[in-house]
């Protein structure tokens, strides 16, 4: 009986927060914007304050000569759990009512890369990170 409760558990968790769950959770916003220095180039430009998206932390890179801005959401706050799902279905990121196209990768959130000459290098180097 044990067994099989703990068969159980396991499986049970496993399908209840897989959709929460992610690979990346647990890795800082440095490692990402040293992941994408290292793919596609650039320097980091400023911090961002996260509380306008309702993120944890965030950064700019200045990369082809325009602004990329990254968030990072912690799955670990429900708040900031259901904004990250919100940005995932609609792909937008509103700040202060003005719409951002939005890349999701698991915990992170990647705007204001639409329309640098870089997109196509910076969205496959984001889903690869």
């Amino acid at each position: 009986m044990k067994l099989f409760l703990s068969a159980f558990l396991c499986l049970f968790s496993a399908v209840f927060f897989s959709s929460c769950a992610t690979d990346n959770n647990e890795r800082p916003l440095s490692d990402l914007v040293m992941h994408m220095a290292k793919q596609v180039g650039g320097n980091v430009n400023a911090l961002m304050l996260p509380d306008p998206v309702r993120a944890s932390e965030g950064v700019s890179m200045l990369i082809a000569g325009r602004e990329v801005a990254f968030y990072r959401y912690d799955l670990n706050y429900s708040k900031q759990r259901r904004k990250l799902k919100h940005i995932k279905e609609t792909g937008m990121l509103y700040i202060s009512g003005i719409p951002f196209e939005a890349e999701v990768n698991g915990s992170f959130v990647m705007i204001d890369h639409a329309t640098n000459v870089k997109k196509k290098e910076l969205i496959k180097a984001f889903r690869s990170f």
